[in-house]
């Protein structure tokens, strides 16, 4: 069971990545909140929805089959690309939806439910839920045709005087500091 503690947290981290998202990318427009959740769509750019996945790491990136419902997941959603922070890059990876899926249906071992540990390209359910998810690393996405880096921004706008403020130059001054 999620405590409400931890569903504030995971809330507050989803947001903070979905900002950096937007920054990143400069155009998205938010979608609604019907479209968030039966669509699995973030952000819109025209027409093409982006289902933005925060938190994650080089070596563990999780693809959601099934949720914890055991409906379809954000992989079977509605959503052209799948963007997913790391850090470790600079930005988001971004990979289109269909094409993780298909990749993830010749690659994934879906005979089994596994341990969260051995869950690389293996099925792991977590207890006491009805989710089916895998994990993959940043090799496997490479993988893919189809993916983009979106780097985090390396400016800002100043909100007083509306100036263009390039971050590394502050970086580099504070360090002098």
């Amino acid at each position: 069971m999620v405590t409400k503690e931890r569903y504030k947290q995971s809330k507050r981290d989803g947001g903070a990545a979905e900002k950096r998202y937007v920054w990143a990318t400069g155009d998205a427009r938010k979608a609604s909140r019907t479209e968030d959740i039966h669509s699995h769509i973030d952000f819109w750019h025209g027409e093409d929805g982006v289902d933005v996945k925060g938190n994650n790491f080089l070596d563990e990136i999780w693809v959601e089959f099934r949720n914890v419902n055991g409906n379809l997941g954000w992989l079977c959603g509605k959503a052209k690309w799948i963007a997913f922070e790391i850090c470790e890059v600079g930005g988001f990876l971004r990979v289109e939806r269909e094409e993780l899926y298909q990749w993830c249906l010749k690659n994934v071992d879906f005979s089994s439910s596994t341990s969260k540990e051995e869950a690389h390209k293996r099925i792991y359910q977590r207890s006491g839920r009805k989710d089916k998810i895998t994990k993959l690393s940043i090799a496997d996405i490479f993988e893919l045709k189809n993916n983009q880096l979106l780097p985090y921004r390396k400016w800002f706008i100043n909100p007083a005087t509306q100036e263009k403020k390039d971050l590394e130059m502050l970086s580099l001054l504070s360090s002098k500091l």
